[in-house]
């Protein structure tokens, strides 16, 4: 399968219970979010140019900040992130504190396609999540991502990245500004619907949304089936759009996860027929925000059933 990933210009950004419905906070402040942690500090810097192209950017130098810290200069007021756990597509452009040489993560390109997984984000700059957590789509932030914000993997790619333009980089001290231009939810949203499902596996959720998959006992089926769990309120699939999925597949015969997008930490973006087999079918008239199970015969005994959340679509660029 062939999928659309992100293209960053330094890094490509690589017992259950069941769950009630909960609504998202509208607002950022609804989330908890503090928009100026250490407006002292960041006031200092200043930002020009529009949301989502590469900004002008200036500030007193050297630049020195211990701690993480973010001051929010545009309050978007599209989807709040409410977890790491989401997808989002955002543009940012590092700043070495000492010389304030801008090291552009992301190539302002406009392309909604190119979702990330936040969970993998924060894990290389965890001094960019609290910048990001309850941040609103639309949203401009400057950070500072103090003395630990990098990870030492990420840090040595920087490094190198300088090197190769002979630019000698700090990664100590560094300035980020983040343009939030999506943000997707975490999970399917949509209303419960009463299945049946006789002789077909049933399916539970953790209080954050992840599906888990139970095999029931007796013969896989052998012919597909395919049950929506979940309908969203979203636009119905026309089958041309690159949509965002989070799903997880088990074997029938093994019980065991054969892959996970929960697992890998981004959800998965894609047109349907570039999606694992029996999805498109699956997926054919779903709608934004739906979670739908599909059961797909191998033709030998055994089937592979997946559990798909509809998270969002958009035009490919």
């Amino acid at each position: 399968m062939r999928k659309t990933t992100a293209v960053a210009t330094l890094i490509g950004l690589t017992t259950l219970a069941l769950a009630g419905c909960s609504s998202a906070p509208e607002t950022p402040e609804a989330c908890g979010r503090d928009a100026a942690t250490n407006e002292a500090l960041l006031g200092a810097v200043d930002v020009s140019g529009a949301l989502g192209q590469s900004p002008t950017v200036d500030f007193p130098l050297p630049f020195v900040a211990t701690d993480a810290d973010h001051l929010d200069l545009v309050t978007g007021d599209g989807p709040v992130i409410e977890s790491t756990a989401q997808g989002v597509v955002f543009d940012a452009t590092l700043y070495d504190g000492a010389t304030g040489t801008p090291i552009p993560m992301t190539a302002y390109s406009g392309d909604e396609t190119q979702v990330l997984g936040l969970t993998n984000v924060v894990a290389q700059l965890p001094g960019m999540e609290d910048a990001f957590l309850c941040a609103s789509e639309g949203s401009r932030v400057v950070a500072a991502l103090g003395e630990d914000g990098i990870s030492e993997s990420f840090a040595s790619q920087i490094v190198q990245f300088g090197a190769q333009y002979g630019l000698d980089i700090d990664t100590s001290s560094m300035v980020a500004v983040i343009d939030i231009t999506r943000v997707l939810p975490a999970s399917a949203d949509g209303s419960p619907v009463y299945n049946e499902g006789h002789g077909l596996p049933s399916v539970v959720r953790t209080p954050d949304g992840v599906p888990g998959i139970i095999i029931p006992d007796g013969d896989a089926p052998t012919e597909p089936a395919t049950l929506t769990l979940l309908q969203g309120d979203g636009p119905e699939l026309s089958g041309d759009e690159a949509v965002t999925l989070q799903y997880t597949s088990v074997s029938w015969g093994t019980r065991t996860v054969t892959t996970s997008t929960w697992e890998s930490g981004a959800p998965a973006t894609a047109t349907l027929d570039q999606l694992p087999e029996g999805f498109a079918d699956a997926l054919a008239g779903a709608t934004v925000g739906s979670q739908v199970m599909v059961v797909v015969p191998d033709g030998d005994g055994g089937a592979t059933v997946s559990v798909i959340d509809v998270l969002g679509a958009v035009d490919q660029p």
